[in-house]
């Protein structure tokens, strides 16, 4: 900071609160504030990206080091901008070894930026770092092996070098923005409407991906329709996919595949979802080949929901040899050969909601409250039986239901429903319906 050493940050707003940011800036102030680092602050800014810099944000009398470890951990991306006098401050090696615990933590993401210095000098310690740690010695000899267990993690890692662009800052600027905005924009997907029942699935599917090893694994989700597998996915992806390289959900493959041009559009959307870079593809095989280009070797969550072809899988180039380690490919159908024929490592069958939970869903659905208005819990029985446990029925039904109110009324559209349904809940209905064998298709029709 630049009351401290020269370091970098602090905020660019008035405090320290509840307030998120989506860059937190690292950097030796002296060295870069007034050229590459300042210009890197006002692109991101252009850009509507909210920074953490400076110290003119920072309350008088505030203790600066819980200020900078709270801004770090509010900040989405830790950008590093190592100089050859960064490890002369110790507020740039105490950030960075904040950075380095947040980022095994919370899984934020770090980029290094190796200004004027080799990636090797800051690994290893070598060159003008080597001379920072021979004056810290005596003062701050206690933490000098923190810091350069974090300088040994961050220069190990993927960035950007001044002289890949041949010492042009402003290309370097453009580089480091694009890849802030890539990152940025692959977030979260939006969060499942009244998730009953919703964290034990998603734990049991956690639990065969065991997202912490290195192998790479294919997992299935696998029931009929309306049974919950999307919700199931959606709330997988927000929960991990921060801890992938390349990360990307691709819903509706069934729908979208049967669309002119269906399965081109679909490998458009993986491409532009993993590198955020629109391309137009020609043909299914040049599409193909562009995948295969940008996922090899790449730790990657995939999500592909609602597939019932082997040949979609071929076409998006879902090659279990193609993924680099830790990678995770999920993949939800009504199908069980589809996922046997990919080889998936594991299949999750959700099961029907209970009792219980199928009550608190309809009735958030139908009164807007986890349980049912006085009186019309046994009517709701009737609803609950037609639903069978399926989330979706439910949702529709309890959607049905919501503006009716009077309990003549109720019962009057209740036995309409039953012998001629709703379109909408029909639709639902025969989703299932359509999964079932024949016997238990007759069974079924003398159930309703």
């Amino acid at each position: 900071m630049a009351a401290h050493d020269g370091a970098s940050s602090s905020s660019s707003s008035s405090s320290s609160g509840s307030s998120a940011y989506d860059v937190f800036l690292n950097f030796r102030g002296e060295e870069t504030r007034n050229n590459f680092t300042g210009f890197l602050h006002r692109a991101l800014a252009r850009e509507g990206i909210v920074v953490f810099i400076d110290s003119e944000g920072l309350w008088g009398g505030e203790e600066i080091q819980s200020a900078l470890f709270d801004a770090i951990q509010k900040s989405k991306i830790l950008i590093a901008v190592f100089s050859k006098g960064y490890a002369d401050s110790k507020w740039c090696l105490r950030e960075l070894v904040k950075m380095v615990e947040c980022h095994r933590s919370n899984y934020q993401k770090i980029l290094p930026i190796f200004f004027d210095v080799e990636p090797t000098d800051v690994r290893n310690q070598t060159g003008s770092f080597e001379v920072s740690f021979q004056k810290h010695k005596k003062k701050f000899n206690a933490e000098i092996e923190d810091w350069k267990a974090a300088l040994t993690v961050v220069g190990g890692k993927k960035g950007y070098e001044i002289k890949q662009v041949n010492g042009n800052q402003s290309e370097l600027v453009k580089l480091v923005v694009d890849w802030v905005l890539s990152q940025l924009s692959s977030n979260h997907l939006g969060d499942v409407k009244n998730p009953i029942g919703l964290e034990a699935r998603v734990d049991n599917v956690l639990s065969l991906l065991n997202v912490g090893s290195s192998d790479v694994r294919f997992v299935g989700i696998c029931g009929i329709g309306g049974i919950g597998k999307t919700s199931i996915a959606m709330t997988l992806y927000n929960h991990i996919f921060k801890r992938f390289e390349m990360s990307s959900f691709l819903a509706n493959v069934r729908e979208e595949a049967l669309e002119p041009n269906g399965l081109v559009s679909l490998q458009e959307k993986l491409i532009y979802s993993v590198s955020k870079r629109k391309v137009e593809i020609c043909n299914v095989y040049r599409g193909h080949q562009l995948i295969k280009e940008r996922l090899q070797g790449k730790k990657v969550l995939l999500i592909l929901d609602d597939v019932d072809s082997y040949s979609q899988l071929k076409d998006l180039a879902i090659e279990f040899k193609l993924f680099g380690p830790g990678s995770r490919i999920i993949i939800t159908s009504r199908d069980e050969h589809v996922l046997n024929v990919a080889k998936v490592d594991e299949i999750y069958w959700p099961k029907e909601l209970d009792q219980e939970q199928s009550l608190q869903l309809f009735s958030l659905y139908a009164f807007s409250r986890e349980q049912p208005l006085e009186d019309y819990e046994q009517l709701c029985q009737g609803v609950l039986h037609l639903a069978g446990g399926l989330p979706l029925t439910l949702e529709v039904l309890g959607s049905y239901f919501f503006d009716i109110r009077g309990k003549e009324v109720w019962q009057s559209r209740l036995r309409k429903l039953e012998r001629i349904p709703d379109k909408k809940v029909l639709k639902i209905l025969k989703i299932s319906y359509d999964d079932l064998e024949d016997e238990e298709k007759s069974i079924f029709l003398d159930a309703t």
